[in-house]
C-alpha cells in the first residue's frame, strides 16, 4: 500500500487491513502504533513528499527520450565534429542569507533582515567537456534578447575572429542543448541560429532535466557561492564567478 500510494496515512492503511478480509483475515482491529512499528521493521519513514507531474515517465515522454538519445548518437557519428555544449538558467537571490543559526535552548536563533525581499538574479550558463564556457547575470528573469546577448558572447568565445560566418569541411559544429522554456523557441533566438552556420540547437524531452549535466553544476555552483556569500561577505556577483572558477 505505501509503494502504491507514498502520501498514504496510518488510518487509510488501518481501514484497508480490516477491511480486507482476504489478505488480513481475522483482523477486526489494529492500532496506529502498530502500524507504525510494522512500517518502521520494514525501512519504511516518513519522509519529505515530493510532487511528481504524473506525465514524467508517460509512453510519450519516454519514446521522446529515446528519440533524443538517438539523435545525439547520430550527431556522434557524423563526419562533422559535433561539440555539445548544455545551457541553462538558474536564479539566484541577493537576500540570501544563513538558513540555521544558535541560541539558547527553547529559544529561536534570529537575525534582522530587510523589510523587502532581495533582488532576483539570474544567471545564464553553458558547459561542455571543457568546463564552464560562458556565465552572464542579469537582473530579472531571461528573455530573447538577453539571451541573443548570451548566444553572442559565446560565439565569441568559441570560434575565432577569422572563421565567425565560415563553414568548411573539418570545422566543429557546435550543438546547444537546452530545454523546452518559451524563449529558446523564440523568433529572435531561431534567426539567430540561422545566421550562425557553425552552431545548432537541440531540445531536452520534456520532464527530462537529468539529461542535462548542467543541472548537476547549478546543484554545486549555489552551494559554493552561499559560501563566499554572505558568510565572507562577498558581493553575490563576484562569489558567482569565484564559485563558477572553483568546479
Amino acid at each position: 500500500m505505501v509503494v502504491a500510494n507514498n502520501a498514504i496515512r496510518l488510518r487509510e492503511i488501518r481501514e484497508a487491513v480490516i477491511a480486507d478480509q482476504g489478505t488480513f483475515r481475522n483482523i477486526n482491529n489494529v492500532s496506529l502504533t502498530t502500524i507504525d512499528r510494522v512500517l518502521r521493521r520494514n525501512h519504511m519513514a516518513m519522509k519529505q513528499l515530493y510532487r511528481v507531474p504524473f506525465q514524467r515517465n508517460s509512453d510519450v515522454v519516454k519514446e521522446a527520450r529515446c528519440q533524443y538519445v538517438e539523435r545525439i548518437m547520430e550527431l556522434e557519428v557524423e563526419g562533422a565534429h559535433h561539440v555539445f555544449i548544455y545551457v541553462d538558467e538558474a536564479g539566484f537571490n541577493l537576500s540570501k542569507v544563513r538558513r540555521r543559526g544558535r541560541n539558547l535552548i527553547g529559544y529561536r536563533a534570529t537575525i534582522t533582515v530587510p523589510g523587502q525581499r532581495g533582488a532576483n538574479i539570474t544567471m545564464c550558463a553553458a558547459i561542455s567537456n571543457d568546463g564552464v564556457l560562458c556565465h552572464i547575470p542579469t537582473i530579472g528573469p531571461y528573455n530573447p534578447e538577453r539571451l541573443i546577448t548570451f548566444l553572442n558572447a559565446l560565439h565569441e568565445s568559441l570560434i575565432p575572429p577569422e572563421e565567425r560566418g565560415l563553414l568548411r569541411p573539418g570545422m566543429p559544429l557546435f550543438v546547444i542543448i537546452w530545454d523546452n522554456v518559451a524563449f529558446h523557441h523564440s523568433r529572435l533566438v531561431n534567426e539567430w541560429f540561422g545566421v550562425h552556420p557553425r552552431m545548432m540547437m537541440l531540445f531536452l524531452p520534456a520532464y527530462s532535466p537529468f539529461l542535462n549535466p548542467i543541472e548537476e553544476f547549478f546543484s554545486a555552483w549555489r552551494w559554493k557561492v552561499y559560501d563566499h556569500h554572505p558568510y565572507e561577505q562577498m558581493p553575490l556577483l563576484n562569489a558567482m564567478t569565484a564559485a563558477a572558477q572553483e568546479i
